[in-house]
């Protein structure tokens, strides 16, 4: 459920997210640092436990593995870290993720996702990676076109805000 966020459209989501702000305040810091040390699946979870709780002395970690993006998915659980966070130093991992991979139009990693999170974050700074993101839109990202961002800023706005 927390692969896109699916949660959010669930009707036990006032459970879920009680359930999962348990497990967040509960983990260890040690337990979230072998969830960000496994599989994609294992790493989500682990971001959004350290989002969660607000866990900051993962910044660093959370940030280097979104700047790498080596698995699949994993990034959106990074995003949403980066953007609870909601600091100078998780924009500027969003922003470093952002000129790492938006230039590179084969490849669509996390950069909705990341621009959502910037938006949220520093929307001034997010507007200075427009012209790369169209260009990424036009002539990038598969064919699988976005028809905007409103869509991945209103889902960090509403996951930072539970």
């Amino acid at each position: 459920m927390l692969l896109h966020a699916n949660f959010l459209r669930e009707p036990c989501l006032d459970e879920f997210v009680a359930e999962l702000s348990e497990k967040a305040l509960t983990s260890t810091d040690a337990e979230i640092d072998a969830l960000l040390s496994g599989g994609w699946r294992e790493k989500l979870v682990g971001s959004y436990l350290a989002g969660f709780a607000r866990r900051t002395a993962f910044r660093d970690r959370i940030g280097a593995l979104l700047v790498e993006s080596r698995t699949a998915y994993a990034g959106q659980g990074y995003c949403f870290a980066l953007a609870a966070f909601g600091g100078t130093d998780d924009a500027e991992w969003l922003a470093t993720h952002l000129d790492r991979w938006l230039p590179e139009l084969n490849r669509q990693y996390d950069q909705p996702w990341a621009m959502g999170a910037l938006l949220h974050t520093d929307p001034l700074r997010a507007q200075s990676f427009t012209d790369a993101w169209n260009t990424w839109l036009t002539k990038g990202c598969h064919g699988h076109g976005y028809p905007g961002l409103t869509d991945e800023r209103e889902t960090i706005a509403r996951l930072c805000s539970l």
